[in-house]
């Protein structure tokens, strides 16, 4: 278990100087400005307690962190998410995400919706860029039966903890399996624990 897990609904920061870390999770709902489009509403409900702590710890002037590989993670989900949306306006299409990507115009949308994300993500964090080396991986599958992470948060993680970063903001329970970090989170299967 983590050495703390707080609910961030309720848990105000009283120290503008404390250093947080976000995961994909939480970038995405801070930083893509169409996250709600055809999400259901009690994702956005609970989207929005993560946006409203963020939006206090900018406000604050926290400091906040994230990784090249939170930012890749979020390239990706942000696509499907696109490619979903597209899917929805045209039913009578049957396009894969590979045909999705030949299509020029949603290409360039594509590309400004991207650019106006990694522009949110750039005014509000600094972003740590590591070696995702051997011994991380090793590390990962040789103790994968002491925690429940994947291997791109095994090495998040793993770089947070040996560098310090402690404060974790996230939505994703698998974190509450690892030690030594402080959790932030409105997740209740995590709070729960």
């Amino acid at each position: 278990m983590p050495s703390t897990v707080k609910d961030l609904t309720t848990y105000v920061p009283m120290n503008n100087t404390t250093e947080f870390c976000l995961d994909t999770n939480v970038l995405y709902w801070y930083t893509y400005p169409r996250y709600m489009i055809f999400s259901k509403r009690g994702t956005q409900e609970h989207a929005q307690s993560y946006y409203d702590f963020v939006d206090r710890l900018v406000e604050n002037g926290n400091p906040l962190l994230t990784t090249r590989y939170n930012i890749t993670e979020l390239i990706n989900i942000v696509e499907k998410h696109e490619y979903d949306i597209f899917c929805a306006m045209h039913p009578e299409a049957q396009y894969t995400r590979k045909d999705f990507r030949r299509i020029s115009e949603e290409r360039k949308k594509l590309k400004r919706i991207l650019k106006t994300t990694l522009s949110n993500v750039n005014s509000i964090c600094e972003t740590a860029d590591f070696n995702f080396t051997e011994k991380i991986l090793n590390n990962c599958v040789n103790t994968l039966d002491e925690h429940r992470c994947d291997v791109f948060d095994f090495a998040i993680l793993s770089y947070y903890k040996e560098n310090k970063h402690l404060n974790i903001i996230t939505d994703d329970n698998d974190f509450a399996s690892v030690d030594g970090i402080k959790l932030y989170t409105a997740n209740t299967t995590s709070l729960s624990s």
